[in-house]
């Protein structure tokens, strides 16, 4: 059994062909379900009839993963281990052999989630939505050169097994997994698909992301737009290290990435106050061996581009424009590392008075969590192998207790 899971909040411009590229897999869905999530708009007549099953969110205040918990306690019950469930964005399109991939590689008892190769959609002529395009194309190229592992399981779209939802739920109940509202999805993590990738690699699975289980999505199309993405990218990040630990054997990789972050901007710090003090005081001097160092760096942004198109690489020729883009996304970082650590928790406010989402500080409580009239799935004892179902863990598995704060 093949589920596919699109949770959406006023998507009536995408949802059509979001549904459509899933209606054209070589390997059928046996049912497309779109959770439609405080819409005001016409999403759900117009996912009805692209042939989609129609299910409303109840009282949700949890965003996507609030709708995603509700629809999950409510039709996985009922799942057999092996079932696939692909949790994807209302604005996605996935490849054809999606669904044919994914099954393949989950049939394999140490992969537990396949995530996605995202691209950026074609972009309307917009600088902003260029350098998104071109960004996405190179990490397409590190996860394929890193034998298609994926860094982050992403939230465009992922497929899991019915197993390893049931043992991501468990953990968060017996502690092996960080607790908080919401019975699958963590509902106070802004990026959800980062909760996700750490807790299924945390339970000891793989994370493969062929190649060819692309998605292309939505960019940004201004640059406010993008600093608000970015920020909540980067916060979530921080956070969800900060709650599973900073050093486990999964995270330690992810908080050596930030280090590096650091690193590169004292580094750009440096170098350009240099470069300053050089020129103003008329000692700057021209050296052949950082001309080609910088040539080589040149032709690399070149042809790393050039999936992304003639007018990606005619931008990155000029080196200028995409070291702008780069000084944007540290500042991105910068102000991120100043709100993590100037306050004990970022999250989404799911308060009064916050109903679009905005980013807020706030500290929650510790209890979960129950979403309108649906109460989480109550999960059986566990089997002799150890889990709900005779649903067995790897032998990897971590399993550690969060002390109390």
């Amino acid at each position: 059994m093949i589920t596919v899971l699109i949770p959406a909040h006023n998507e009536r411009e995408s949802i059509k062909a979001t549904v459509e590229s899933v209606k054209t897999q070589t390997l059928p869905a046996n049912r497309i379900i779109v959770v439609t999530d405080n819409c005001s708009d016409d999403t759900a007549a117009i996912a009805g009839g692209a042939g989609a099953t129609v299910m409303a969110s109840v009282g949700n205040k949890g965003k996507k993963a609030g709708a995603l918990n509700q629809i999950l306690s409510r039709i996985l019950p009922d799942a057999d281990d092996d079932d696939i469930f692909l949790v994807m964005d209302a604005d996605g399109r996935v490849s054809p052999d999606f669904l044919a991939i994914a099954a393949g590689e989950l049939a394999d008892s140490k992969n537990g989630a396949v995530g996605g190769v995202f691209y950026g959609k074609p972009d309307k002529g917009g600088l902003v939505e260029a350098m998104q395009i071109a960004e996405y194309v190179r990490y397409a190229r590190q996860v394929v050169r890193k034998n298609e592992q994926a860094y982050v399981l992403t939230g465009t779209a992922t497929a899991f097994t019915a197993c390893v939802l049931r043992a991501v739920a468990s953990g968060r109940v017996d502690g092996t997994l960080p607790s908080g509202p919401g019975a699958y999805y963590d509902e106070r993590t802004m990026t959800e698909d980062s909760y996700m990738t750490f807790a299924v690699k945390t339970l000891g699975y793989q994370t493969p992301s062929p190649a060819r289980c692309w998605v292309s999505t939505e960019v940004m199309p201004t640059w406010a737009m993008l600093w608000r993405q970015r920020r909540r990218w980067q916060l979530g990040a921080l956070e969800n290290l900060r709650s599973f630990g900073f050093c486990t054997k999964v995270t330690w990789r992810y908080s050596f990435k930030q280090l590096i972050a650091v690193c590169e901007l004292m580094f750009f710090a440096a170098y350009f106050t240099s470069l300053g003090m050089t020129l103003a005081s008329g000692t700057f001097h021209v050296m052949p061996f950082w001309i080609a160092i910088g040539g080589i760096f040149w032709l690399e942004r070149i042809v790393t581009a050039r999936k992304a198109g003639p007018k990606a690489m005619l931008i990155a020729s000029t080196m200028v424009i995409e070291l702008g883009y780069s000084f944007f996304l540290k500042a991105v970082n910068v102000y991120s590392y100043y709100q993590a650590i100037r306050n004990r928790e970022i999250s989404w406010s799911l308060g009064p008075g916050n109903e679009k989402g905005r980013l807020q500080c706030t500290v929650h409580p510790p209890e979960v969590s129950v979403l309108g009239s649906l109460v989480p799935e109550r999960l059986a004892p566990s089997s002799p192998g150890g889990m709900p179902g005779g649903c067995l863990w790897p032998s990897s598995s971590l399993r550690w207790r969060r002390s109390p704060p």
